[in-house]
């Protein structure tokens, strides 16, 4: 377990048994908003989006790609 993780569960562990009910709720909440944001971006018209300006010096030089085809 990560610790992030490990320290919500002591934290929830921490609270008093009638307000487990509300962070359950609110936690609920952050998920489906979390499905419901990334649906709408898989969702979205994304060609429409303005170019993105690299500035003067254009965009970054990267490492050249070369493909291998496998077996």
């Amino acid at each position: 377990m990560s610790v992030a993780k490990d320290e919500l569960y002591r934290l929830i562990e921490a609270l008093p048994d009638k307000e487990t009910p509300v962070v359950k709720r609110f936690l609920e909440f952050v998920l489906i908003r979390s499905k419901t944001e990334d649906q709408a971006w898989l969702e979205a018209e994304l060609s429409e989006l303005p170019p993105y300006e690299w500035g003067p010096e254009g965009p970054p030089k990267g490492k050249p790609v070369r493909y291998e085809a496998g077996p």
